[in-house]
C-alpha cells in the first residue's frame, strides 16, 4: 500500500509536483485550493477535493501534505500552518536527485530529478531545488527558497531565507553570501555579497534600480 499525500495549491506546477510525489512513491489522494471555484475539477487524475479554509478548519493530525505553490511568502504561510496544526510535510526527493550522504535538509523541500547537493550542504525548511540546479559543497539554503531549473550556488555560499534564484543564474564559489527575500534573476551572474531584499541581474550581477 502506497503513502498517501495531498497537495495544496492548484495551479501549472501543482501538476509537477503530482508526478514528483508520485515517482517518490506516494499516492496522491486530493488538491485543496484556495476557494470554491474549481472544487470538483480533476487534475492529472487527481480530484480537488475541498478549499484550504475547510482544510485547516477540520482535524489534519498525522496527515502527509505537499504545498505545491511556487511563489515563496504564499508556501512558508501555508507550510507552517500545517505543521502548527499537526499535518506533515515530508521532503519529495526523486529517485534521480543527486545527493550526497552528507546533506543535510529540512522538511517540506522539493527535490527535482538531476539536482545535484553536493558534500556538506544545507538546507532550511520548505526550498525547492528544481531539476538541473546545483548546490555547491559547504553551501547552504535558508528556509523557503526557490532555485528554478540549471541555477548554481557555489560551494561555501551562505544564501539567507526566501531568495529565488532565476534560470540560469550563478553563485560564484566565493564565501558570498546573500540576505533574506533577494532575487537573482535569470543569468545572472554574482560575484559578491549582497544585502536583504536586493534585486539582482545581469553579469557581473548588480543591483536593479527602481524607477522613479
Amino acid at each position: 500500500m502506497k503513502p498517501t499525500i495531498y497537495l495544496i495549491g492548484v495551479g501549472y506546477y501543482t501538476e509537477v509536483i503530482i508526478e514528483l510525489a508520485r515517482d517518490c512513491g506516494y499516492q496522491v489522494a486530493g488538491l485543496y485550493h484556495y476557494n470554491e471555484d474549481r472544487v470538483g475539477e480533476i487534475v492529472l487524475g487527481v480530484k480537488i477535493i475541498d478549499t484550504t479554509k475547510a482544510l485547516f478548519s477540520g482535524n489534519i493530525k498525522g496527515k502527509k501534505f505537499g504545498v505545491s505553490v511556487g511563489e515563496n511568502n504564499t508556501r512558508e504561510s501555508i507550510s507552517k500552518t500545517i505543521r502548527s496544526l499537526g499535518g506533515e510535510t515530508p521532503n519529495l526527493i526523486h529517485p534521480k536527485a543527486v545527493l550526497s550522504p552528507s546533506v543535510e535538509i529540512g522538511v517540506g523541500c522539493f527535490i527535482h530529478a538531476m539536482a545535484i547537493l553536493h558534500t556538506a550542504t544545507k538546507i532550511g525548511d520548505d526550498c525547492i531545488v528544481s531539476s538541473g540546479s546545483m548546490l555547491g559543497h559547504h553551501a547552504s539554503l535558508g528556509n523557503v527558497c526557490f532555485m528554478a531549473p540549471f541555477s548554481l550556488v557555489g560551494a561555501y555560499s551562505t544564501i539567507g531565507e526566501r531568495v529565488l534564484f532565476g534560470l540560469n543564474s550563478l553563485i560564484l564559489p566565493n564565501k558570498l553570501t546573500l540576505g533574506n527575500d533577494c532575487i537573482v534573476g535569470a543569468k545572472a551572474n554574482v560575484t559578491k555579497s549582497f544585502d536583504a531584499k536586493t534585486t539582482l541581474i545581469g553579469s557581473p550581477a548588480k543591483p536593479l534600480k527602481s524607477k522613479k
